[in-house]
C-alpha cells in the first residue's frame, strides 16, 4: 500500500480498533518518554510501563469512565513541566503522550476520529527528530529528500501501515489480539526515532 492510499484508509479505523492504533503509535513512542523523563526528572521509568500496561488492559476490560479518567491525569501529569522544557528530548515526550492521551480520549468518546492526526504526529515526531540529527545546514530540498529516504521514515511508515492492517482484519479486542498488537507496537524495545532503554546504560 502507499503512503496516500494507507492515509486515505486512516478514518476507516473506528471503535476499539482506532483506540488501540493510537495506542499502539504511543507504546511505540514510550521509550523516548521514559528515557528522558528517567534521565532529566529522575522518574521510574518502569512506573510509565505499568500505565501502559493498564491502559492495553483496559481495551479489553472496558473500565469505568472515573477510572479513564483517572490513568489521563497520571498520563497528562509531566506535562506542564515538559512544555516549558526547552531540551530536545522534551518535544519526543510531548509526542509520546499526546498520543497515549488521545487514545484515552478516544475510549471516552468514539465519534471524534483521531487516527489521521496521530498517525501524521508519530511521523512528525521521526522527520523532527532526523532533522535534529542530520539536517543542520542543508536546505528545505535536501531536508525534503533526506526524510523521504530515512531509514527511519521507511520503518515508521511500514510499522503503521502493518499495524492498520493487523487491526482491520481482527473482529474482536481479545487479549490474544491486544497482545499480538502490543508485541508489534514494542518492536523489541526500540522506539520511533531508533532508541530503547538500553541506552541508559550505554
Amino acid at each position: 500500500m502507499n503512503r496516500q492510499k494507507f492515509l486515505k484508509s486512516l478514518p476507516a479505523l473506528s471503535g476499539w480498533r482506532e483506540t488501540a492504533f493510537l495506542l499502539a503509535l504511543a507504546e511505540r513512542a514510550l521509550p523516548n518518554l521514559q528515557l528522558y523523563l528517567e534521565n532529566a526528572y529522575e522518574q521510574d521509568a518502569q512506573a510509565w510501563s505499568d500505565l501502559m500496561s493498564r491502559s492495553w488492559k483496559d481495551l479489553i476490560e472496558r473500565p469505568s469512565e472515573d477510572g479513564i479518567v483517572e490513568l489521563l491525569d497520571a498520563v497528562t501529569a509531566p506535562l506542564e513541566s515538559l512544555e516549558q522544557d526547552e531540551n530536545y528530548g522534551a518535544i519526543p515526550s510531548l509526542d509520546c503522550l499526546w498520543l497515549w492521551e488521545q487514545a484515552l480520549l478516544s475510549e471516552l468518546n468514539r465519534e471524534v476520529k483521531r487516527a489521521s492526526e496521530a498517525s501524521q504526529r508519530s511521523l512528525e515526531t521521526v522527520t523532527g527528530f532526523i532533522e535534529f540529527s542530520e539536517g543542520q545546514d542543508i536546505d528545505e530540498q535536501a531536508l525534503i529528500k533526506l526524510f523521504d529516504r530515512h531509514p527511519l521514515t521507511e520503518r515508521e511508515f511500514s510499522f503503521q501501515a502493518e499495524l492498520a492492517d493487523s487491526l482491520r482484519g481482527a473482529t474482536r479486542a481479545q487479549d490474544a489480539v491486544i497482545r499480538a498488537v502490543r508485541e508489534l507496537a514494542c518492536d523489541e524495545g526500540v522506539s520511533n526515532i531508533g532508541i530503547s532503554l538500553d541506552d541508559a546504560s550505554d
